[in-house]
């Protein structure tokens, strides 16, 4: 018998996996924070490319294994499906982690010339083992929604951020360097991934080594083509700076990184599409495609709200939030900030989750090879052109165009409208409300008339605050409707 999840409403689930995600990711932030204020921008800038090129090399090495999670798991028949499941996809994502971290070791050598930064071979104990735990980490959230977790997965990932951010206020109590700040953070991160498996063990009832090629052989079929299409997104996604690294100084990389740094309001948007996939598999199963898509669209609709309105707001007031996030010295990525803003836009959804629901993976993968090859081109020539913000134009512009492609992929694949794809109307709507008041308030953020305090960042949250109490007021019916919609099991 398969996981029966239609007695879960995907709305109260996405708010505690929302919840979560909010709440770690505003700690990782403040770890930022703090690390770009106690370290020297060569020590952020090298920790920087470090997490850079363990990031692309899991991604590349794990073959787009935690995507499978969602699908095995939710097919499953038996309770025994399920142990065999998890048994195959925790041996074989151990000897991955081990597998990446020595490669990274030989590849230490070459990593540090390519970036023109010798301090990095002093951190090869972080390639060594930060793959496998990075790894064994990533598939927790799958397996707990699967198992309809959420409360757990809330305490893991909070309990998780919360040692990492302790240790940096310890490391710079005791006085302590960088060195150290970098093995507390391995050695943190790698008792978390042991906890994986003992969670796993516990919810499966029983976890063994198993590493059955046939089994392993039907995983990978379906986790390959998302896999590739993982990679081309991560290395499409970290083209700019890679490239900024390559052509740039460290300290030059170190402002970039801060910049592009993805700010925590996609939370929303990944939270729905996690607790949506395991929703939608079993929809779409019953060829039940309308309520399928009307249960996309409401998440989206959920999602832009929020995210729109941060997007535009963090556009407006970027100086003063790099300032209060980074400290001045990373005032000059503020064009490159903007540009990360707007292309926040364009996560309010996993595009091609109705592609992946079905098992069409390969067309996943074809979109994001065409996405990567125009980044590599745009990334390059636009880098001539306009130099330091060149990539991160190039990395705007591949994205929507591949999110464009995969939506008009799916309208072909089911048979659908590219109009009904989307609630277009709803996102032009909300669009149009926030670029007229982020005008507006801009014009008022430049007046002399407005300055109440001597502080900028003050004048920044005050305006912030009023913008947002009137984009909820004016959207709050429109979003309880949606939000009751997305909670009712009998709506789709």
């Amino acid at each position: 018998m398969t996981m029966n999840l239609d007695t879960n409403t995907v709305g109260n689930d996405a708010l505690k996996l929302t919840l979560s995600k909010f709440i770690t990711l505003a700690i990782s932030i403040v770890s930022a924070m703090l690390l770009s204020r106690f370290r020297t921008l060569e020590e952020f800038g090298t920790y920087s490319q470090i997490l850079l090129v363990i990031n692309i090399s899991t991604v590349v090495i794990t073959l787009g294994l935690p995507n499978s999670i969602n699908y095995f798991l939710s097919r499953a028949e038996n309770q025994e499906e399920r142990v065999k499941f998890l048994s195959i996809y925790y041996s074989f994502s151990l000897f991955l982690g081990i597998t990446t971290g020595l490669v990274l070791i030989l590849s230490a050598e070459l990593i540090s010339i390519r970036f023109n930064n010798p301090y990095i071979m002093s951190f090869i104990f972080v390639f060594a083992l930060f793959p496998t735990a990075k790894i064994v980490l990533s598939s927790i959230e799958n397996v707990l929604i699967v198992y309809k977790k959420t409360n757990l997965i809330m305490s893991f990932r909070i309990l998780n951020s919360i040692f990492l951010l302790a240790s940096i206020f310890i490391i710079e109590w005791l006085e302590m360097g960088f060195r150290e700040y970098m093995i507390s953070f391995v050695v943190i991160e790698l008792i978390f991934s042991i906890s994986v498996y003992y969670i796993v063990f516990n919810l499966s009832g029983r976890i063994k080594v198993n590493l059955d090629f046939a089994y392993l052989k039907t995983i990978l079929k379906f986790s390959l083509p998302i896999g590739f299409a993982s990679i081309i997104g991560v290395v499409s996604v970290e083209l700019d700076k890679l490239i900024i690294n390559i052509f740039f100084s460290v300290e030059e990389a170190a402002i970039y990184a801060n910049a592009a740094r993805e700010m925590p309001v996609t939370i929303i948007s990944i939270s729905l599409t996690a607790v949506l996939m395991p929703k939608l598999v079993i929809l779409l199963k019953s060829n039940k495609i309308s309520g399928a898509i009307k249960l996309w669209n409401s998440s989206i609709i959920i999602s832009y709200t929020f995210i729109c309105f941060f997007s535009i707001g963090l556009f407006v007031f970027a100086p003063d939030v790099i300032a209060l996030l980074y400290s001045s010295k990373y005032l000059p990525g503020v064009k490159v900030f903007r540009i990360y803003s707007i292309i926040l836009l364009l996560r309010v959804t996993y595009f091609g989750i109705i592609l992946n629901s079905i098992g069409k993976t390969k067309f996943i993968l074809y979109s994001s090879l065409i996405s990567l090859l125009l980044n590599v081109v745009l990334s390059i020539g636009l880098y001539y052109v306009f130099g330091y913000i060149g990539p991160a134009i190039a990395t705007l512009t591949s994205l929507l165009l591949v999110q464009l492609l995969q939506l008009s992929i799916t309208c072909r694949t089911i048979n659908i409208r590219f109009r009904a794809i989307m609630p277009w109307r709803d996102i032009a709507r909300i669009t149009a409300y926030n670029i007229i008041l982020g005008l507006i308030f801009y014009f008022l953020k430049t007046i002399s008339s407005i300055e109440l305090t001597n502080s900028s960042l003050i004048e920044s949250i005050l305006l912030g605050f009023i913008w947002g109490i009137i984009i909820f007021a004016i959207e709050f019916k429109r979003i309880k409707a949606t939000w009751v919609l997305l909670n009712s099991p009998s709506g789709f």
